[in-house]
């Protein structure tokens, strides 16, 4: 008979299968990612083949990589996109009139513009904000003079996070602080996000990996179960639009 161990990087359990034979000397298995770990990471499988004395020898082994969603690289959606992907959920705030961003295309722009100087992906970005403001209605502990607009600072308990000066430096911020999550690499902009040297470099480079939960270098930006997948479900929204 042969058998199949199966972990995740980064998990100690093992879920074993029995092979089944596909004839000329082939076995295989059908593993169920949800059974080992789930989500992005890589999976190991070990093949061991038993004697008629109860003997096990391993046999083979292989490795498959499941990939999530890059926070850096090239846009997937473009400005228009976004503003009716906003527009499609809630009325843009009076409040920013007399900003840099008195209307929703030009904050959609700004986003565009800061993201594109650092090599985030826009639309992670994007809906990050929509996510943590509720479409920029806020009504938590983040205020929306703070231009704050991913919580950054803000640890709950009425904790209310950084205040930044204009709208353009809180979207700033907020991208740089995915990017010092993303990689190593070093800043194009002069840093505005207060605590930028308080992330892991390197240690979220996928979007699915934002939940501290689902980490597996157990780090991230939020604590709440399922946030990147979460956050990844408005990506798909908005590139639907």
């Amino acid at each position: 008979s042969v058998s199949a161990g199966v972990w995740k990087d980064g998990k100690s359990d093992v879920k074993w299968y029995n092979a089944l034979n596909a004839g000329n000397g082939n076995y295989y298995v059908t593993v169920n990612a949800a059974e080992v770990g789930n989500g992005v990471g890589r999976y190991n499988i070990h093949f061991y083949a038993t004697d008629g004395n109860g003997i096990s020898k391993f046999v083979t082994g292989l490795s498959h990589t499941i990939e999530g969603y890059s926070i850096m690289g090239f846009p997937q959606v473009n400005v228009q996109q976004m503003v009716n992907y906003y527009n499609a959920n809630a009325t843009y705030p009076s409040y920013y009139a007399n900003t840099e961003v008195p209307t929703i295309e030009a904050f959609c722009q700004m986003y565009a513009e800061e993201a594109g100087a650092e090599g985030v992906r826009v639309e992670v970005a994007f809906c990050q904000a929509m996510k943590e403001t509720g479409f920029l209605r806020y009504g938590g502990d983040v205020d929306i003079s703070q231009y704050n607009f991913a919580g950054i600072g803000a640890t709950g308990n009425g904790a209310r996070g950084n205040a930044f000066s204009s709208p353009r430096e809180g979207v700033r911020a907020q991208i740089q602080h995915l990017k010092a999550y993303a990689n190593k690499e070093a800043l194009k902009n002069t840093c505005v996000d207060v605590r930028f040297f308080y992330v892991t470099r390197g240690s979220a480079p996928y979007v699915e990996w934002l939940g501290i939960q689902e980490n597996p270098n157990g780090g991230g930006w939020a604590a709440s179960k399922n946030y990147g997948n979460d956050l990844l479900g408005l990506i798909n929204k908005l590139k639907a639009i």
